[in-house]
């Protein structure tokens, strides 16, 4: 392999510096594969074209497990999508409301049934929004406490669960990464093994039932909070609220999930006795099977049922694969970028430089920093994934890092900024559907997201000295104290001076 020193870096700091300045994933990650072309090509443009055409993303659709990994996410976002808009999903967050009567109950089952609706993040705020808004004005909670809560139970749900779109998505982007340095390993299995070091995530879930016991809050969420207790007569819902998801039957919604974990327990088993082993590729081939067969129930049944004609529905499932086609571009672009970075030698590059500068106990959280840095300003959490990800693993595996724990890391600060930043998707459709303004959701809860981001960052370094997936509770306890800290100063400065 050739030694391109300094320049070995150039296309991973392109795609760093373009897709925190223009906000851009799609831009950064082409313009970083273009200049890595141009530079293994010695600068020539016809060459650099030819190689886009022969080695770009079009022969990352060659390999068996990527063109595996793009069917299974293009069926799943399908079928998400056809039940979101049959209504299920409204009824079965009505039939949640039902026993609310008080701020800790409301606040709990908002957190409860956005864990519930797990394998979609817009569908979530779509869904909770409408539905608990009413609740939230009658209990005088404000609507900036109902779209934290939305947007904390939305993509921090939806990162850890390893059979859904996310999960898939980022199995891809870590079995390729492995590849690039010629190991060969089970995207599943390691991604259940990174879920205990997704400690951003984990976090912010956890917070939303810390804070409801406390009955406390701090900095602008505790002026919302006090604002909305002190209006006698609660308004009428905003336009904002108006925006009502269809609702309907509880059961367009149990009986495609019911077919989708019947067929997923059937496949694993069958395959577990046939082969004694459930590898990646069967997994999401069971994957892709299962979420099929569910769809084909769910479009038969609303035709049954009056729901939507066949038609509708066959329709419908198509659009939702559809949406999902940005998304696909910033995964082959990823995947040319990791090539392009091994061909490079991008990773032993920077463990040469980073070898005695930097303690190896920091990477983890500088990879979450960097992360967050990222997607704050992107707010695109798949975009950070896959500009993180190939270049954290090498990194990490050359300086004697954990990769498990670095992959956690990139997560996590792909997380941060989906969570908080204001052109999310997630945090524009809480705020949305709550009927809260935009840029007092985003005041309110940044603060939170930054607290959480801070506990993390400790946390990785912590995790990374011990190696301990157990550093979540840790990370949980100095969580909690953080919290409390931070609402005993709100109390001091609330408290009036008495003469």
């Amino acid at each position: 392999m050739a030694d391109y020193g300094l320049l070995s870096i150039v296309p991973a700091v392109l795609a760093l510096i373009l897709a925190f300045t223009t906000r851009h994933v799609v831009l950064a990650l082409g313009v970083a594969v273009i200049s890595g072309m141009l530079i293994l090509t010695k600068g020539h443009p016809v060459d650099t074209a030819l190689m886009f055409l022969s080695d770009g993303p079009f022969t990352q659709l060659a390999s068996g497990s990527n063109a595996q990994i793009i069917i299974v996410i293009t069926i799943i976002s399908g079928f998400i999508y056809l039940v979101e808009q049959s209504g299920g999903m409204a009824a079965f967050s009505s039939m949640a409301t039902r026993y609310v009567s008080s701020p800790l109950k409301a606040q709990l089952a908002t957190w409860a049934t956005g864990i519930g609706i797990f394998f979609t993040d817009s569908g979530n705020s779509l869904i909770l929004g409408p539905m608990f808004a009413p609740i939230y004005q009658k209990l005088k909670l404000s609507k900036e406490k109902l779209a934290f809560i939305i947007d904390s139970t939305s993509s921090p749900v939806c990162v850890l669960i390893p059979i859904i779109s996310w999960g898939v998505y980022s199995q891809g982007l870590i079995e390729n990464a492995f590849a690039n340095m010629g190991q060969q390993v089970d995207g599943f299995t390691m991604f259940l093994q990174v879920i205990p070091y997704q400690l951003y995530a984990l976090l912010a879930l956890f917070s939303v039932p810390v804070y409801a016991v406390l009955r406390k809050d701090w900095g602008p969420m505790a002026e919302a909070e006090h604002q909305a207790r002190q209006q006698a007569v609660m308004s009428e819902p905003s336009s904002d609220q108006e925006l009502q998801v269809k609702s309907g039957r509880i059961s367009l919604i149990v009986l495609p999930l019911t077919v989708l974990f019947g067929s997923l327990i059937a496949l694993f088993s069958y395959n577990y006795h046939l082969h004694g082993t459930i590898n990646g590729p069967v997994i999401r081939a069971s994957l892709g099977t299962s979420y099929l067969i569910a769809s084909v129930t769910a479009i038969a049944y609303y035709a049954y049922t009056k729901t939507m004609t066949a038609s509708t529905a066959f329709n419908t499932f198509v659009s939702g694969m559809q949406r999902i086609m940005l998304i696909l571009v910033i995964l082959l672009l990823a995947w040319t970028l990791g090539d392009i970075c091994k061909s490079l030698g991008t990773g032993d590059y920077i463990s040469q430089v980073m070898n005695d500068r930097l303690p190896v106990f920091l990477l983890p959280a500088m990879i979450f920093v960097i992360g967050s840095f990222i997607s704050v300003a992107t707010g695109s959490s798949w975009g950070t994934f896959a500009i993180l990800i190939p270049i954290a693993v090498p990194v990490a595996s050359a300086l004697g890092a954990d990769p498990l724990i670095c992959i956690g890391a990139a997560l996590s600060g792909g997380m941060l900024g989906d969570h908080s930043s204001p052109i999310s998707d997630t945090t524009i459709l809480s705020s949305m559907s709550t009927g809260c303004d935009h840029v007092s959701h985003v005041r309110t809860q940044f603060p939170y997201a930054i607290l959480t981001g801070v506990t993390a960052s400790i946390g990785f370094m912590v995790a990374e000295i011990t190696r301990s997936p157990y550093t979540i509770v840790l990370a949980a306890v100095l969580q909690v104290a953080l919290i409390v800290l931070m609402v005993r100063r709100q109390a001091s400065i609330s408290r009036p001076v008495t003469a």
